[in-house]
């Protein structure tokens, strides 16, 4: 026992290293059947099925609907200004010369943010920074993100012809520094494109929790609960001790 105090004492020494550093949250893969249900709806679950309706407003007030795009090779990208994973692919141009490669091709692009915060006016200077076209809409309460399987940003979904044909990251470069990547999203256009079936349908994405209506909800509620939690130990404790000193009295 002694001789492991030494490992365990550096796993959490890297932990606390890591946490510091904000590594990136990576989807978990589907959950088994004893976990906890969420609202979530299973990514695996949903390909090759008609997609969810999607009917939302973009940040000018202006009307999108899926459905009348089902004809068409469709991209969701779910999406945050300020997630620093998004940030960087746009910075690296990894998304727009895509996004105009595939464009010239019928394929249209949309983005979603689903954050419970989310305001018009904090995604302007975004699309201004970046020359973003094309529409992007906002999910308040965050139901399009549950419907579609999303939690974390940069999600992709590529929807084609109405069905969901890929559903995960853009790449597996998380940090941005590899000189080849899997072009996992280019590739799943290409396919849906070309009339082929995807051959790489689901990958997990990598990024930013999106705090959606119902996860900030939670988040407080746990909060809340261990504060309260807390107050009673206190009391409890208080209470002990208050005791203690009435008996040796």
């Amino acid at each position: 026992m002694v001789a492991l105090l030494p490992v365990i004492f550096l796993s959490l020494n890297l932990s606390i290293i890591q946490g510091l550093q904000e590594p990136p949250v990576v989807a978990p893969e589907s959950p088994a059947p004893e976990e906890k249900k969420t609202h979530l709806a299973d990514p695996a679950s949903l390909l090759e099925k008609p997609s969810p309706a999607l009917v939302l407003d973009d940040i000018d007030g202006n009307p999108f609907d899926l459905s009348n795009h089902s004809e068409d090779v469709v991209v969701l990208e779910w999406t945050l200004p300020e997630c620093r994973f998004s940030q960087r692919l746009y910075s690296q141009h990894r998304v727009t010369p895509m996004i105009r490669r595939w464009g010239k091709q019928g394929v249209k692009w949309v983005s979603i943010d689903s954050a419970f915060f989310a305001h018009p006016e904090k995604i302007r200077p975004w699309l201004k920074k970046f020359s973003v076209e094309h529409p992007y809409l906002i999910d308040l309460n965050g139901r399009l993100a549950e419907a579609f399987g999303v939690k974390v940003s940069p999600t992709y979904l590529v929807v084609n012809r109405g069905q969901i044909v890929y559903h995960g990251a853009i790449d597996d470069d998380v940090w941005g520094k590899k000189l080849e990547r899997k072009l996992y999203l280019d590739m799943a256009i290409r396919d849906a494109v070309e009339g082929r079936t995807v051959q790489n349908p689901l990958t997990r994405p990598y990024g930013m929790v999106i705090r959606t209506r119902r996860v900030e909800d939670e988040r407080r509620a746990r909060i809340q609960e261990a504060r309260e939690a807390r107050e009673r130990d206190e009391k409890n404790q208080s209470d002990s001790t208050s005791q203690g000193s009435n008996t040796g009295g």
